[in-house]
């Protein structure tokens, strides 16, 4: 995509035009980038964490990218949700209630940013909307080589756990889906080093702060930013998928989200 400003015109232009009415701000769909679409890019830039100057380069490109959706017809499931079905989790359509799920990379090197974090949910027009964001289901090598617990730092088990999170202040700062209303399960890596360790036989269950969040604006490692949770590497990820998190609540009613983890 091109670098666009105030004054350009085209199909570059309408392109964003079109995200930027997605992700809920009032401009035109007209191809001509005029007062009125700088006003909401230099927005979205802030709310990004970017330098909000109104010019769309390759960084505000990235950022509109993740906001911009896939929509599929209802049938056949999308592969994610069949495989989903098919491990006998629940999925719905519900329309607005969200389908949040993880896939969790086959490597097991702790510290990077390798895993897949998305949601589906059932438009009222029928159709399934699905977005996809680079994250972690893991902890960083920080938690792992220096546990909270003596029986060693938190992984999330793979499985499906319903009606278990809600929206709330994550670490007492900032709203991200915080597990306050359901147990989870999780092996205990209590070794000291940098591989992830899934003991079957270090599974326990409880209420463990296993909360959903954000790290930077575009982290490059773990570190400190997961201590088992599930995490989001781009700001701009995270705040669409809270904004998500309220159509939920906003259309349905339903306070409480689930999440699956599944490995990719």
């Amino acid at each position: 995509m091109d670098t666009i400003r105030r004054g350009s015109k085209g199909a570059d232009v309408r392109r964003c035009q079109k995200i930027l009415v997605e992700d809920g701000y009032d401009v035109s769909i007209d191809g001509d980038f005029g007062y009125g679409t700088e006003v909401a890019v230099k927005d979205f830039q802030k709310k990004s964490g970017l330098t909000a100057d109104g010019i769309v380069g390759t960084n505000t490109w990235n950022a509109l990218f993740t906001v911009e959706s896939a929509f599929t017809p209802q049938e056949p499931l999308p592969p994610i949700l069949q495989k989903a079905k098919d491990e006998g989790y629940e999925i719905w359509n519900e329309p607005y209630r969200l389908w949040l799920f993880g896939l969790r990379s086959k490597d097991s090197q702790a510290n990077s940013f390798n895993d897949t974090l998305g949601c589906y949910y059932y438009s009222p027009e029928g159709g399934w909307v699905s977005y996809f964001w680079p994250g972690t289901t893991d902890p960083g090598t920080y938690w792992l080589e220096n546990p909270s617990r003596v029986a060693g730092t938190a992984i999330l088990v793979e499985e499906q756990y319903l009606d278990t999170w809600t929206i709330d202040l994550h670490a007492g700062k900032y709203e991200a889906l915080c597990q306050r209303a359901g147990e989870v399960s999780v092996y205990r890596d209590g070794n000291k080093d940098n591989v992830l360790d899934e003991n079957p036989d270090t599974i326990t269950t409880g209420y463990f702060g296993i909360n959903i969040h954000k790290a930077g604006s575009d982290s490059t490692q773990v570190d400190k930013w997961s201590a088992g949770c599930q995490v989001f590497k781009r700001l701009a990820d995270f705040n669409k998928m809270m904004k998500l998190a309220h159509m939920q609540q906003d259309n349905t009613g339903l306070k409480t989200f689930s999440y699956t983890l599944m490995r990719e």
